[in-house]
């Protein structure tokens, strides 16, 4: 039997195993993507996509596409206690995406295969894995497609095959953790009374239940009924047992009809001890899983992706040794470990009744009325402050000489606006969606020794990264001439890299391609600061 061999072999088109394959096609790496089911899925099992993926998308380049077919939720409507809702306002998001972006996971994954064909690449679905064998230099997977027995060979395997891993059993990886009891239902429906613009979560002795509004009308509703808990748990829920059980949790029920799909479902919350294991990495919910809460899961999947494509990328260039993969699991557990921790938590609050209910919900109450509140509350849901700055190698990195505000190693970089050239206003993240590694040098204005040392500096990086990395000269104002080949100059007109970045004068930052730091350093030290960028890729 022939071998079919590959750099990088994704099991699972999912939404992350479709990023995956979607970010591989755009930095033109051989992969081949292998799916058991025959095609996507109607069913909709996550809705919402927050800040943070979506400016993966956007250096992914296919974020207007979601934008132009998703609804942009404002907020949440929280009936707690009392007549009076209380609200979470999403508009505190520190993103150019202060929302969560309801669509359902169908046309998620629906604008991602699109993307992904219109570009060349393809999922060879109906493939069913039946064994996983790793290697020194690989690792083997055997599948059956229509009958017909076939064997691959890649450097790297993704596994982006889902709670129920076949990668993950094959190699007999645990997934620790433990099922959390609850009978949740959901479904997708038409609620002609309601007319929210608010996502709306019900809370009481009863039970939960929230509605997700769509850009079509509809609604995803969710909950659960405490009258419904404990004996076997059904898949399927009819129309009258969702009617049945709204008019039992809300104080004024909503007729529900025509519904597109209706289930039952439990929750556990899971995760590898290891994203690695060799050369296979885990990903999404075959790394970790948690209750839908805040609508996180698929989301750190797609976090996940973007993470560690671009790294896979950079050893198969030769440019990082593959102990760089390392950082994966380093930068990626903790945010799922977290994650799984506040959303457990929150399960565990949302499921008290009685008097400990009561006095959950007259305090979540009193506190969601705080702005602040409500603004550390909107941003962790979203993301954006998801940071790699305590991982030993960013912590590592970190540059005690700068300013207090700058942005140090691991660090999310907030878009900012550029003005290029002196032309035209344009912002950072396209910047990143079309070069990758950005580097920026802040001169301030001109002065000949810190213009030497940018040219110093980005001889001797391409010299040792030849192609990697684009080097930016970051001015105030000001006319800025050498008698050298002219490196592209960005005009800190609006203070956004000084003010919001903390870059001063002989200030260097690196940035990933996920945007975030790679390090800054302040030295203006040739020597020094190739040191860093060489030992950041280990």
């Amino acid at each position: 039997m022939a071998v079919i061999e590959t750099d990088v072999l994704i099991i699972g088109a999912g939404p992350a195993g479709l990023m995956a394959a979607n970010v591989m096609t755009k930095r033109g790496i051989d992969y081949i993507c292998l799916e058991k089911k025959p095609g996507r899925s109607v069913l909709s099992k996550a809705l919402g996509i927050q800040a943070r993926s979506l400016e993966l998308f956007e250096f992914l380049g296919v974020n207007k596409p979601f934008l132009k077919r998703g609804y942009p939720g404002p907020g949440a409507k929280l009936h707690l206690a009392g007549k009076h809702p209380s609200y979470v306002e999403m508009y505190h998001i520190q993103s150019r995406y202060p929302y969560l972006l309801i669509i359902p996971q169908d046309e998620i994954e629906e604008i991602l295969e699109n993307h992904l064909n219109e570009r060349g690449g393809q999922v060879f679905r109906e493939h069913e894995v039946l064994d996983v064998t790793q290697k020194d230099n690989g690792v083997y997977v055997t599948a059956v497609h229509n009958g017909i027995m076939k064997t691959y060979f890649a450097k790297y395997l993704l596994a982006c095959d889902g709670a129920h891993s076949k990668v993950r059993k094959e190699l007999d990886v645990p997934f620790i953790g433990e099922d959390e009891g609850i009978t949740f239902f959901t479904g997708d429906v038409e609620v002609p009374d309601m007319k929210e613009i608010h996502i709306n979560l019900h809370l009481n002795d009863r039970g939960a239940a929230a509605f997700f509004p769509y850009k079509d009308g509809t609604y995803r509703v969710v909950g659960f009924d405490r009258t419904r808990q404990g004996g076997p748990r059904k898949r399927e829920m009819k129309l009258h047992e969702l009617q049945t059980t709204l008019d039992t949790i809300l104080d004024n029920p909503y007729k529900v009809q025509h519904p597109k799909w209706l289930a039952y479902f439990g929750t556990a919350h899971r995760q590898v001890p290891n994203y690695r294991v060799g050369n296979v990495f885990f990903v999404g919910d075959a790394a970790h899983v948690n209750n839908p809460l805040g609508g996180q899961g698929m989301n750190i999947g797609l976090e996940d992706v973007g993470n560690l494509c671009w790294k896979i990328d950079t050893v198969l260039k030769g440019y990082a040794g593959n102990p760089f993969l390392d950082t994966y699991h380093e930068e990626r557990a903790p945010v799922a470990r977290e994650v799984i921790r506040n959303t457990t938590m929150e399960l565990k609050l949302i499921h008290m009744k009685g008097l400990l209910g009561k006095a959950r919900n007259w305090s979540g109450k009193a506190v969601l009325t705080q702005s602040w509140v409500q603004s550390r509350f909107a941003n962790a849901l979203s993301h954006v402050h998801s940071d790699y700055d305590k991982t030993p190698i960013n912590r590592s990195f970190k540059d005690q000489s700068l300013s207090r505000k700058a942005i140090q190693a691991g660090e999310r970089v907030p878009d900012q606006i550029l003005f290029n050239e002196g032309t035209t206003d344009e912002r950072l993240y396209p910047l990143i969606q079309r070069i990758g590694y950005v580097c920026l040098i802040y001169i301030d204005c001109y002065e000949q020794d810190l213009i030497d040392y940018a040219y110093d500096f980005t001889q001797e990086a391409n010299r040792a990264f030849p192609d990697m990395l684009k080097v930016y000269l970051v001015a105030r104002g000001g006319t800025v001439l050498t008698e050298r080949d002219e490196l592209p100059i960005i005009y800190d007109v609006h203070r956004d890299l000084d003010q919001n970045l903390g870059m001063q004068k002989g200030s260097t930052l690196f940035i990933r391609p996920d945007g975030h730091v790679g390090f800054h350093d302040g030295s203006a030290d040739v020597r020094k600061v190739m040191a860093k960028l060489k030992r950041y890729f280990i």
